[in-house]
């Protein structure tokens, strides 16, 4: 799955006439379609009582999308007050689009922000902060609390911003035909995991104990492969520098970092996210760390039956859970019909609404009841991430999202030395300790700024 992240700014602009604005709108590569709902989007219009409300898409695929589309169906027959308007935004373009509907004061009343995305929104005052609604509404006691903790982590100021309505967890896949033909148990310990990465590879049949990301989008299996193993429940110290550094992280990659080439092929030096699942899927590997979100193309490819899920094992100290990233909905500052919006964001924390988006989706429900639910328990990933959350003491190791360089930093920067890491050209060491140091860096200038 693609992470983004934009920086933030604080942007305000009066008002722009129509023409001016979708000329402006247009120099920004703003497409016409586009253009014409930004200009109604301000008024959110209404008429005989009835109000409509726009909600902007920043996830287009085709069945999300069909999958929302019924999601607000279902919302407005049982509020027929109430009408949403969809508009899909270009996954590639869609901040540039809303920061400029941010400064032409031309915001929808809905969005659907990805985690990373949170805190440019606030830092531009864009979205409204949802905590006083939520209690009011009674629904925070129904709701996960790993989940709301994740949500309220991704904003600066440590509001609720996103609902909590699904969930990403990490979890690893392996090959339960292929550990039973060779007597193994499933794993349950990173000592179980090794023994079988090194008894289920045969490289001369191609056939491989793990496939690791090298290539694109390699530090969120990196950190759900090192930071459990290391018992290391946090990103930074009190003190405000990045653990990256620490002697426990240090240790557990050079753990991660000597699969590569033996256990693993060295083809994986490039390997991104498809690349894991073709070699998967097709018997290359008997075993991969993805998030729960990849279930789905497993089964599919291999049949129910021959895919195992265990979550990240528990290393020293709790269990750390990660790669918990909340999806969900967000409303604008500027809607001028927020109690109506505010009704569609708990209608999708609700059991009905949330059950069908959570399945829908394939992610772990926000709604305690709706984890109770058979399709839940069913679900071999979301059941092994949903265990593992409830082992006493587990703590979710939270990302810095809210830092405008992190994804830079940990997909663009550190991707050339992970790879010199792999190649031994580097040190696990070396490269951690500038990870960490470059973090540090830009944690403490953000820490400066927001005083």
């Amino acid at each position: 799955m693609k992470r983004q992240q934009n920086p933030g700014g604080a942007v305000s602009a009066p008002a722009l006439p129509r023409r001016r604005f979708l000329q402006a709108a247009a120099g920004v590569g703003v497409a016409a379609g586009l253009s014409s709902t930004l200009a109604a989007c301000g008024g959110s219009g209404s008429s005989g009582g009835n109000v409509t409300l726009h909600l902007w898409d920043t996830d287009t695929r085709p069945e999300r999308t069909a999958n929302l589309k019924k999601l607000i169906s279902m919302f407005e027959a049982k509020n027929p007050g109430i009408r949403i308007s969809y508009l899909g935004l270009p996954t590639d373009q869609y901040m540039q689009k809303i920061n400029t509907a941010i400064a032409t004061r031309s915001t929808p009343d809905l969005l659907t922000p990805k985690a990373s995305d949170i805190a440019a929104l606030v830092a531009q005052k864009a979205l409204a902060p949802l905590d006083e609604r939520l209690k009011a509404a009674g629904l925070e006691p129904q709701i996960s609390a790993q989940m709301l903790k994740s949500s309220r982590a991704a904003a600066p100021d440590g509001k609720l911003y996103l609902t909590p309505a699904t969930s990403l967890a990490d979890v690893i896949y392996y090959r339960a035909d292929w550990f039973k033909q060779a007597g193994l148990k499933p794993p349950a310990t990173w000592q179980d995991f090794d023994a079988a990465a090194r008894r289920l590879t045969d490289a001369s049949k191609g056939r491989f104990g793990y496939t690791l990301r090298g290539g694109n989008g390699f530090f969120p299996q990196m950190v759900e492969m090192v930071y459990p193993r290391a018992g290391v429940t946090t990103f930074f110290r009190q003190d405000g520098t990045c653990t990256l550094d620490d002697p426990a992280v240090i240790s557990a990659c050079e753990a991660y970092v000597a699969l590569f080439g033996k256990q693993t092929a060295r083809s994986d030096l490039t390997a991104d996210f498809k690349t894991l699942v073709a070699q998967f899927g097709k018997g290359g590997a008997a075993m991969l760390s993805h998030s729960i979100g990849s279930f789905p193309n497993h089964v599919t490819a291999l049949g129910a039956d021959k895919v195992g899920v265990v979550a990240p094992f528990p290393g020293p100290g709790p269990r750390v859970l990660s790669g918990w990233m909340t999806t969900g909905f967000a409303m604008f500052r500027a809607s001028k019909h927020q109690d109506a919006a505010w009704k569609f964001l708990a209608y999708t924390m609700e059991q009905e609404g949330n059950s069908f988006w959570a399945q829908k989706s394939g992610y772990l429900p926000g709604n305690k009841a709706v984890a109770q639910e058979k399709w839940v328990t069913e679900n071999a990933a979301l059941k092994a991430a949903l265990d593992a959350a409830a082992t006493p003491g587990a703590v979710t190791l939270e990302q810095p999202y809210y830092l405008p360089e992190f994804t830079s930093i940990t997909t663009t920067d550190l991707l050339p030395q992970w790879q010199k890491v792999l190649q031994g050209n580097l040190s696990s060491r070396d490269f951690l300790t500038a990870a960490a140091a470059s973090l540090t860096k830009v944690k403490s200038k953000y820490d400066k700024e927001h005083r």
